[in-house]
């Protein structure tokens, strides 16, 4: 099996794991694991490349767009979830302790000295 024929399988099977399991736990690890592993791969390509290793590569190129497209929207979903976290957090807080936040609204403010 050639090199890029090992880059195309390792491809399709991270691409595959992302779809299948969007939410794991370990999702980040094994991505990075696999980002060293392609590293690794594209180094050693060495000799030119030919017609059907051309498609080949091609094709892995469209299956990291689409990977990176999937991993950007799994990413907003985390900051999402986060953002709403933290909303619900400081208005757990405000119901605890209503009078804690204290505003500026309807201070005087004198500006003479």
């Amino acid at each position: 099996m050639s090199i890029v024929d090992q880059l195309y399988d390792q491809t399709i099977k991270m691409a595959a794991e992302i779809e299948a399991n969007p939410q794991s736990d370990t999702l980040v690890e094994d991505f990075d694991a696999f980002l060293i592993e392609r590293d690794e791969l594209m180094r050693d390509i060495q000799h030119e490349l030919t017609t059907p290793e051309k498609e080949k590569i091609k094709e892995i190129i469209q299956t990291d767009q689409k990977m990176a497209k999937q991993l950007t929207d799994i990413q907003q979903g985390i900051k999402a979830d986060i953002q709403a976290i933290q909303r619900k957090k400081v208005k757990q807080q405000n119901y605890q302790n209503p009078y804690q936040p204290m505003t500026s609204d309807g201070v005087y403010y004198d500006k003479r000295k």
